[in-house]
């Protein structure tokens, strides 16, 4: 399907996810990112889709500025009707190319980068993460939201719609040790935290 064609489909049930998969927000990334997250940061959300993840972290802390870029129109306008409804003022969306960003070098202390790396083909994901770099600040965080595989059964046929529906990349990326992948473009896993479907790494530059 062509990527265009697959982000569209893919804006109309994007909040299911959220729904199906994170419910138990004790075991969700969802908890886990959020509480990484500093009370006066400079976060930006790297390919936010709808904006879950960016408008939680705006509302529960009020002093930080958040921004979410995605290239699909039709994500960002879901997202940007829920910004208006929310009335939160603290965040900011932009269309924008992940690989190609429109900030100043070491701007942010947090990126998060949440389902993402699995969608895109190798060539691609390395220029995400070498923007990504770029607009890091020396001793900030980029944290990672991926999927996994359970062992628990009722977990496991419940993955079944991401193993048939998700693109290409994602059967030989899911299988990944993701320590050397990420060493491979100058990032350190410091933390690894595994919930329901998924986990997060936490990475920093590997000269830090």
């Amino acid at each position: 399907m062509d990527s265009k064609l697959f982000y569209k489909a893919m804006s109309e049930f994007y909040d299911l996810i959220d729904i199906v998969y994170f419910r138990d927000y004790d075991n969700s990334p969802r908890k886990v990112v959020f509480e990484s997250i500093g009370n006066e940061e400079k976060v930006l959300d790297l390919c936010t889709g709808t904006a879950t993840n960016a408008l939680k972290i705006a509302k529960s802390k009020p002093l930080s500025e958040v921004i979410g870029i995605d290239l699909s129109k039709d994500m960002l306008k879901i997202a940007q009707g829920k910004v208006k409804r929310s009335k939160v003022q603290n965040i900011k969306l932009y269309h924008m190319d992940a690989t190609n960003m429109r900030f100043q070098d070491k701007f942010f202390d947090k990126i998060l980068l949440s389902l993402v790396l699995h969608e895109v083909e190798e060539n691609l994901a390395e220029k995400i993460l070498a923007e990504a770099k770029r607009v890091l600040k020396d001793d900030g965080d980029i944290i990672v939201t991926e999927w996994e595989k359970s062992r628990k059964f009722s977990h496991r046929a419940l993955f079944l719609p991401i193993d048939i529906l998700e693109p290409k990349p994602f059967k030989s990326f899911i299988e990944k040790d993701l320590y050397r992948y990420f060493e491979r473009y100058g990032l350190k896993v410091v933390s690894e935290v595994h919930c329901d479907y998924s986990r997060v790494l936490k990475l920093k530059r590997s000269e830090y």
